[in-house]
């Protein structure tokens, strides 16, 4: 039994063809006019929706839109008595799998649905079985934006290659999954990718996990153990958070990098090592370098090919993809019947700044996705910074508030406060701050240096 949604304005026409799918076992709701059509999808999940081409309030191309908004897999099937080419194609360009003119038998309306949900059903088992595939490619990475396009160019262009790779970045950007891609799509695909993170063991332990130890080679060590180097020998070894790394265990990595070879702890005899090295941090590792808290030589060795990937705040086009990705993996783990985002929770999504990034999204979704009773998410199931979505805005915006001093104040502080506000709103970044005043880049660069607005961030860009 498939959910669909009849938009008619001509009522006969409308109820035949409601009747034909409610008999036919379906589950049917009929809409009059084009604003009562774009209401219902924005409400609810449909498997299928029947429009007609032209209608009062809205047509059925930007029904077509509205629809997609909420859930992509919708299937549409286009209706008129006013075909054209012209129509038909920019019709199919938006979505819709099928487009009939009238007058039409049911017959060959019945088919064309039936033919259109077996597609839709065949395309949800697909992506289901790709969400559980285990190899990953790098356009498997969601990114939609300018910053993860020149992402996805690099790791197309090092990834062949054997030359080590240094993936910079905040917490939660995703940084091992690039690493990931990179050693799929390599000429060591077949063979091992092993990670460390760095951060997780203290430096004892993290020499022994590296390079291996002999038995007897320090208190405890009852038996030989065969390092992380070994392991990943053939394949890719990934160093996580190698920032954190102690100046003596970085001394023995350099020496793997230019060497390509070690000994185990306690141990004399020289193993090579076929690897690959892939490293990340969340670290400014130049700034580290300048106050002797990581080896230029070593920062040099791992800088072969550097990849930044852009935190969330910086690639919001991405936002909704994401979120979209991450709800359609947890409605299938976790077995509920959720299928989409209405807008007012992606207005939600899009004006959350991220500061835990892609990591604090998942997270988010994969907890609206557990307690949501729709099948759709609302902004009251979203909870960012500990509160749900739409009140915590409200929240925000009343707190924002300026309060203007009783004995007055001029319109050029009252400007410059606006400005400074909608800048703290936005992390300060300068283009997202300006969208919300409704100015442009330009107008807001010139305000910044009239009321000379500073921040460190800006400064560190600059040098």
């Amino acid at each position: 039994m498939a959910k669909i949604l009849v938009a008619e304005d001509e009522r006969n026409l409308r109820e035949g063809i409601a009747e034909a799918f409610r008999d036919a076992g379906h589950e049917v709701i009929e809409a009059e006019d084009g604003l009562a059509a774009c209401r219902l999808v924005e409400d609810q999940v449909f498997d299928l929706v029947i429009t007609d081409y032209k209608m009062p309030g809205a047509d059925g191309l930007e029904l077509i839109r509205r629809a997609a908004m909420v859930n992509e897999a919708t299937a549409v099937i286009m209706i008129t008595a006013y075909g054209t080419v012209e129509s038909a194609v920019r019709a199919m360009r938006m979505g819709a799998y099928y487009y009939i003119q009238k007058p039409f038998n049911l017959e060959e309306l019945e088919l064309k649905a039936d033919r259109a949900l077996k597609h839709r059903r065949m395309m949800s088992r697909l992506a289901e079985l790709d969400r559980r595939e285990v190899v990953y490619r790098y356009d498997d990475i969601v990114g939609e934006s300018p910053a993860m396009k020149r992402v996805f160019e690099i790791v197309s262009k090092v990834a062949p290659s054997n030359a080590t790779v240094l993936v910079l970045g905040e917490t939660g950007t995703g940084k091992e999954l690039v690493a990931q891609a990179i050693h799929r799509n390599s000429t060591r695909r077949d063979g091992p990718f092993v990670k460390v993170n760095c951060a997780a063991l203290p430096e004892n332990l993290l020499e022994s996990e590296l390079f291996g130890h002999e038995r007897g080679a320090f208190t405890g060590a009852d038996r030989q153990r065969v390092g992380r180097f070994e392991l990943a020998s053939g394949g890719t070894l990934f160093l996580d958070e190698i920032g954190t790394m102690s100046a003596g265990t970085q001394a023995k990595v350099l020496r793997v990098l230019q060497e390509r070879e070690f000994e185990r702890l306690g141990g004399t005899r020289t193993i090579r090592a076929d690897v690959r090295i892939l490293a990340a941090t969340n670290r400014d590792l130049e700034e580290a370098v300048e106050t002797g808290e990581f080896r230029e030589d070593l920062y040099y060795r791992l800088n072969v090919v550097t990849i930044r990937m852009p935190p969330l705040r910086e690639r919001k086009e991405d936002i909704v993809p994401l979120a979209r990705h991450f709800l359609q993996r947890f409605a299938f783990d976790l077995k509920k019947n959720i299928r989409g985002l209405s807008p007012a929770a992606i207005r939600v999504l899009q004006r959350h700044n991220w500061p835990g990034n892609i990591r604090e999204l998942e997270n988010t979704i994969e907890r609206a996705v557990l307690m949501a009773d729709g099948e759709v998410l609302e902004p009251e199931d979203l909870t960012l910074g500990g509160h749900g979505g739409e009140p915590g805005e409200e929240r925000a915006r009343r707190s924002s508030i300026l309060r203007l001093p009783a004995e007055g104040i001029g319109l050029e502080e009252l400007e410059r406060m606006a400005i400074i506000e909608a800048l703290k709103m936005n992390d300060w970044v300068q283009k997202d701050a300006a969208a919300f005043l409704g100015i442009s880049s330009r107008v807001m660069n010139y305000k910044i240096q009239k009321y000379e607005i500073t921040h460190p961030r800006w400064t560190r860009n600059r040098t």
